[in-house]
């Protein structure tokens, strides 16, 4: 089931930059983009914090009820929400050129009467080799793995490992405060973007200064971290990691609306893709580092830090606000 559930999530993403960039003009793309993921921190407080009660009073499959529970919910009213959206008045216009006005159009009417004579238009193929074999693609996915590596890795995983192993807090204070710090700077973080290209900053300024502050800034505080041997100085640290990793939302984050206009969702997919795989890969690598080394925590921190400065640097180089494909 948790492997079912995963690949169910795997869609979401990738189906959200999709609807963003086709519904939205190409200078609010990137901004309501970033405003949209802070409503997955938003969901990591709900289910954190109610969560954490939920368990303690009710045991751990509550937490799965109400998960589902509210997602069931959500379907509904996006369901309804956009068969409301589908049958409002359009005015469309045949092959010919001669408008067609009909009170009660559906999406699939729109699809008919938009339908060229001669067939079916068929969505454009995505050039992947042209997109491959640009530098600044790696450059950003490069930075996407290394922010991830550093958010799901350590932020998820050792949340509950570490903290909960040496100081025994609740969960819920270390499954809320760090997410209520996130979910303010991702609101931040689009719209002081905007205002550095109405200064006339460029994307690609733009995009490069948001991800290395966001990199720099997790690498900063798990160097930090290591050296700490107290609850409130680790837990400060982490949360102030996870405000600077908001900043990720105007930068890398975006970039497939940047690179790619054309083909977000499928780009997204896979440019997303590198930052899944630290979800095995980087708990694994953290593991092997704990079991060699006695379980010493600063050099998985150490590491992982490490590899966010190089994220930062080669983003910083080669990264690009600029079309691709």
């Amino acid at each position: 089931m948790r492997i079912l559930t995963g690949v169910g999530q795997g869609f979401h993403l990738p189906s959200m930059a999709s609807i963003v960039s086709r519904h939205l003009t190409a200078s609010d793309k990137g901004r309501v983009f970033g405003i949209c993921l802070a409503g997955s921190h938003f969901g990591s407080i709900i289910a954190g914090g109610i969560g954490s009660l939920l368990i303690d009073f009710f045991g751990w499959r509550s937490l799965f009820h109400f998960v589902g529970l509210i997602s069931f919910i959500w379907y509904l009213f996006f369901e309804r929400l956009t068969d409301s959206i589908g049958r409002r008045t359009r005015v469309v216009f045949d092959s010919g050129g001669s408008s067609l006005e009909n009170e009660s159009l559906t999406e699939s009417d729109l699809f008919i009467k938009k339908r060229p004579s001669k067939g079916v238009e068929i969505a454009p193929t995505v050039p992947w080799s042209k997109l491959f074999k640009h530098p600044s693609f790696w450059a950003a996915s490069l930075a996407q793995y290394c922010g991830a590596n550093a958010y799901f890795t350590m932020f998820r995983y050792f949340f509950n490992i570490y903290l909960n192993s040496f100081f025994y807090f609740k969960a819920f204070v270390y499954n809320v405060v760090p997410s209520l710090a996130i979910v303010f700077t991702s609101l931040f973080a689009p719209y002081f973007a905007s205002k550095l290209l109405t200064h006339g900053f460029t994307v690609t300024f733009t995009r490069r200064f948001m991800e290395s502050v966001s990199l720099m800034g997790m690498a900063i505080c798990l160097l930090l971290v290591s050296l700490s041997s107290e609850f409130s100085v680790s837990l400060t640290l982490f949360t102030l990691a996870m405000a600077v990793r908001g900043l990720h939302h105007a930068g890398v984050s975006v970039n497939p609306h940047d690179f790619a206009p054309d083909h977000t969702g499928s780009v997204f997919g896979i440019f997303n893709a590198f930052s899944a795989i630290t979800g095995f890969i980087g708990v694994y690598v953290a593991g092997l580092i704990l079991h060699s080394s006695n379980n010493y925590w600063a050099y998985v921190f150490i590491f992982t830090a490490f590899q966010c400065i190089i994220g930062a640097i080669i983003y910083g180089i080669k990264g690009t606000g600029n079309r691709i494909i």
